[in-house]
């Protein structure tokens, strides 16, 4: 019998008592160090948009400072209890299937945290940490799911016409993994974790490792939803894409490797959950790429704001090791 639990080395949870169980909505992020912060401002989105629910928020992690962790406590309230599991070494994953320069072993933790859950809830939503919510949830997370695994929301045109020559499954319904709600009771049932961690290892090379992973092993068992609870967007260095989001639009997902997290993408939404969470004060990661540093010097510098586009450059110039 599967058992995710020899993944997690420890649990530590922060809550206020007044908390109460039987109301609360479960979502699980999982992230390294890296994306504590992006995850922290996915956090505090949801719960400025949905400041009548009660939330559990599971983090599994599997490292992260001390100082990322209390904020994270910050957030917690009588509305909001943070539990944080912690992997340990026994969880290991194929690398050369990550083919994506920006995806890492952890996108694939989501493989195991039904199995962790089953006892605490009968489903859970499950989010990426390049996530930000935009209106409430609720519509989302009381979606009935007993006879599905889960209920996913399918990914645009450009991937399913990738996918179509890769995999022998019905395209047409090939989803995103980045927004699942997820029957625990189901996935249990069906042994789902048991066989992800199976296929991602099995010497193959998935092309967009845990999400093609997901969909061969879900096909047929997942209900499908509006793309309005998974809206995928691709910003450039203005984020002038963020003005074209569609109004309907719950769940904003920023895809690709460029993120707005950094300093050198002008996102407004991103900013504004940013300026409304414990991280407000903290410095934003600088840049991913050199050349980003360029590339926003060139935008200030098209804007009027000259002292902005010097110091990017002079970033430019200065920095190597990028």
């Amino acid at each position: 019998m599967f058992n995710s639990n020899k993944y997690i080395s420890k649990v530590e949870e922060f809550s206020q008592k007044s908390t109460k169980d039987n109301n609360l909505m479960h979502i699980a992020l999982a992230f390294d160090d890296n994306y504590a912060m992006p995850a922290g401002i996915t956090i505090t989105s949801i719960i400025q948009n949905n400041n009548n629910l009660n939330f559990c928020f599971h983090l599994f992690v599997d490292t992260i400072s001390s100082m990322q962790l209390q904020k994270f406590n910050e957030l917690v309230s009588d509305k909001c209890t943070i539990k944080i599991y912690y992997l340990n070494n026994n969880f290991q994953v194929n690398s050369e299937t990550l083919l994506l320069g920006y995806l890492s072993f952890m996108s694939c933790v989501r493989f195991i945290i039904p199995d962790i859950l089953e006892k605490e809830t009968d489903k859970f939503l499950y989010i990426d940490s390049d996530i930000l919510c935009l209106k409430p949830i609720n519509t989302l997370y009381n979606t009935e799911i007993t006879s599905y695994i889960a209920a996913v929301i399918p990914d645009d045109d450009v991937m399913r016409n990738v996918i179509k020559d890769l995999y022998p499954i019905n395209s047409e319904k090939y989803f995103n993994a980045g927004v699942l709600l997820i029957n625990t009771k189901e996935w249990v049932k069906n042994e789902i974790s048991a066989k992800c961690m199976q296929t991602i290892n099995d010497g193959n090379i998935y092309r967009f490792a845990d999400q093609d992973v997901l969909n061969i092993l879900l096909e047929g068992k997942t209900l499908l939803l509006p793309i309005k609870f998974n809206t995928k967007v691709q910003i450039t260095i203005s984020c002038r894409e963020e003005k074209s989001i569609p109004p309907y639009t719950v769940l904003l997902h920023y895809v690709t490797g460029y993120k707005p997290w950094y300093q050198t993408f002008d996102s407004n939404l991103f900013k504004k959950y940013f300026n409304l969470s414990p991280w407000r004060h903290t410095r934003r990661p600088l840049a991913l790429k050199r050349s980003w540093l360029r590339h926003f010097a060139k935008y200030n510098f098209k804007k009027g704001k000259i002292a902005t586009a010097l110091k990017f450059y002079y970033l430019y110039l200065t920095k190597k090791n990028f």
